[in-house]
């Protein structure tokens, strides 16, 4: 097993099985998505872009981006951080081979963006899917995109909009997520959907692949440079500071109406 990360604390763990790569997120119980967590993300997946796997199994679950860390921001260390995250997302996409998001527990924000980044989606009974960014102050960007193609604009709005996480019952019944496995079954479930798709012709996923880029990606390029800068913009007005400090204090945030 390989592991990626910063100095000796490793945060992805990366292994091969046959013609399935798996990458997990390595740092429970939250699996923040911080400047690290998205540096190793992308280096990730630079790494199976080299090794080539015929299918990759993503586990993706976590809590969102590290909002200590985003309440610090300014605008250039916000547009840094958010350009950082697509560009992983971005690699996802980019990658010549199918990509499986296999999620156990919550996905939310910023982890729900790298899933939907994914072309195919597995949850257990017990996910809770959700973007709650506007609850702490900043909108729903970049890869957040992929939501309106993949479960509809109406419920793509009432994810972003009401902030509130669903369940894996409700994710399968508007598409968000292909398949759900009972609890404790994932890796397995996960893991023999991939080696099912991995049995076609490896030239034949690459060049699938390549072709639902051509029916998508120039929008979601364009897309994702333009809700870059709404997030920068909402991190100038300042007001999100005080909807990130009532998270993390546990309190009603004091905004001004």
């Amino acid at each position: 097993m390989d592991l990626a990360g910063r100095g000796s604390r490793a945060v992805i763990e990366r292994e091969r099985r046959g013609q399935v790569a798996l990458v997990r997120l390595a740092v429970p119980p939250l699996n923040l998505l911080g400047s690290g967590m998205v540096a190793a993300l992308a280096e990730a997946f630079r790494e199976q872009a080299r090794e080539r796997p015929s299918v990759v199994v993503l586990f993706c679950a976590g809590a969102g981006a590290d909002v200590r860390e985003m309440a610090g921001f300014d605008a250039a260390s916000a547009r840094a951080f958010i350009t950082a995250l697509h560009r992983a997302c971005a690699l996802i996409r980019e990658l010549d081979a199918p990509v499986i998001a296999a999620i156990d527990g919550p996905c939310l924000g910023a982890h729900l963006e790298v899933a939907a980044a994914c072309d195919l989606r597995v949850a257990t009974t017990r996910s809770r899917l959700g973007m709650p960014e506007v609850r702490i102050g900043i909108p729903s960007v970049i890869d957040a995109y992929w939501l309106t193609l993949v479960c509809g604009l109406g419920n793509a709005s009432a994810l972003v909009f009401e902030g509130e996480p669903i369940s894996a019952a409700e994710a399968l019944r508007i598409g968000l997520v292909n398949r759900v496995a009972p609890n404790g079954t994932l890796e397995g479930a996960a893991l023999g959907w991939a080696e099912t798709i991995a049995r076609a012709s490896p030239v034949a996923l690459a060049q699938q692949k390549r072709v639902l880029r051509d029916w998508t990606d120039a929008a979601y390029r364009e897309a994702a440079r333009a809700s870059i800068e709404r997030f920068v913009e909402t991190v100038e007005a300042g007001e999100f500071r005080e909807s990130m400090s009532a998270m993390l204090e546990k309190r009603a945030p004091r905004l001004d109406r």
